[in-house]
């Protein structure tokens, strides 16, 4: 146990060194762990014939391949049969010790993603989230954390120390009842997402004790935020975490930083819009190797200058898909604008879905939006899009796994 400690020490020294470096010391940062990383790729079936090549020769791989077998996407000799059965073995006992695996969240309709990490990398992890999410002073205080997830894993809780607890809440657990489940445990750090904190601040929640308030998982607005913040007094923060890795995070100062001192994320530009989906290498995954991963979030660069100190390159929080982008032709409207168009009008109270087809849109809400409102958020669509959408009342309420407030539906 101690030696975990230690690990989780020294890979929190690490980031914090890393993160006082300028871009080209990053740089060359990433190009020293590219270089430690080639043995594990030379022992991984579906990299080993580029092992030892540069990053650019490796092709790019969609996340759906990898995940139709991932006996060819791991370094120690394990079958895609033996990881899924450990995979599944951990959602009903967490692994706390060697080898570990998990299932993601996956997105609605989605296969979801498998993990696998030795004692070392989730040392590694936790140590890197530590000194990316917390200022140090955090750490020399005892800390209640709480962590909204699926299910839990030893990839988390192995955070669990004297000085720093560490509690899982289910999403399938009622906002009611997790709200009072959160109110016995009394956190100081809080992680969960969107719509479980718009959840648990309109059921109007008390957590006095709360520090540090984190969302991930889901797109969250910046009208959702204000809800939140307005209500627990802390604006919360966004973490960037896929299954093929720890991507970002918000710093202090508000900017969403890529994890550029651990991953190379290379901007794949997104037809006719401003963004980009990121191509992912996690240098620092040896078990489980991630090289040239393509993910179907749509990003944003943000403003690069921060006061922050860290050097890691900015985008603005992913707030959708790839998959979601409406295409009209050679007309393309982004997830981000589909949201700011109706959240212009609905506040994050009305729960809403705009989905579009290439023969036309419709604006679901639910049943507490009032029908002027609902209107209104059409017309301001209707205005963005060219096309009037047809509004219905009939939006459920939403029980997960990950909500999605814009689709886009084939055929």
């Amino acid at each position: 146990m101690m030696m975990q400690l230690e690990r989780i020490a020294a890979s929190w020294l690490r980031t914090r060194r890393a993160m006082s470096r300028n871009a080209q010391d990053l740089a060359k940062h990433r190009r020293r762990l590219w270089a430690d990383l080639q043995p594990a790729l030379a022992r991984t079936p579906a990299l080993a014939p580029f092992a030892g090549a540069p990053l650019e020769a490796f092709p790019v791989t969609p996340v759906h391949s990898m995940r139709q077998d991932y006996g060819a996407w791991n370094s120690l000799s394990l079958s895609d049969e033996a990881l899924r059965r450990l995979a599944d073995a951990a959602e009903m006992e967490p692994q706390t010790a060697g080898l570990s695996a998990g299932w993601s969240t996956g997105s609605s309709g989605a296969t979801r993603g498998l993990f696998v990490a030795t004692a070392a990398e989730r040392a590694d992890y936790i140590g890197q989230s530590l000194a990316r999410l917390l200022p140090f002073s955090a750490l020399l205080r005892s800390q209640r954390l709480a962590l909204h997830l699926r299910a839990s894993n030893a990839l988390y809780s192995d955070a669990a120390r004297r000085r720093l607890r560490f509690a899982h809440f289910p999403i399938e657990l009622a906002v009611c009842d997790s709200a009072k489940a959160l109110q016995d445990y009394a956190p100081t750090i809080l992680i969960a997402p969107p719509s479980r904190l718009i959840g648990l601040a309109c059921l109007g929640a008390t957590l006095p004790t709360l520090r540090h308030l984190f969302f991930g998982s889901e797109p969250m607005s910046s009208g959702e935020r204000d809800l939140v913040t307005a209500h627990f007094g802390i604006r919360p923060r966004s973490i960037w975490q896929a299954t093929e890795g720890f991507l970002g995070a918000e710093c202090a100062a508000g900017r969403l930083h890529l994890n550029d001192h651990a991953l190379e994320i290379e901007p794949e530009p997104v037809t006719g819009t401003r963004g980009f989906r990121p191509v992912i290498t996690d240098l620092r995954r040896h078990s489980q190797p991630i090289v040239r991963i393509i993910g179907d979030d749509y990003v944003e660069w943000g403003e690069q200058n921060c006061p922050c100190g860290f050097a890691g390159r900015v985008v603005r929080p992913v707030e959708g898909r790839v998959q979601d982008i409406w295409r009209f032709g050679g007309n393309c409207i982004t997830p981000p604008q589909v949201i700011a168009a109706v959240e212009s009008v609905l506040t994050p109270q009305h729960q809403w879905q705009a989905s579009a087809d290439r023969h036309g849109i419709s604006l679901a809400v639910g049943s507490l939006c009032p029908s002027d409102r609902a209107a209104q958020a059409a017309t301001v669509l209707e205005r963005l899009v060219g096309r009037k959408p047809v509004v219905r009342h009939d939006l459920p309420d939403w029980h997960g796994p990950k909500r999605r407030k814009v689709v886009w539906r084939d055929g």
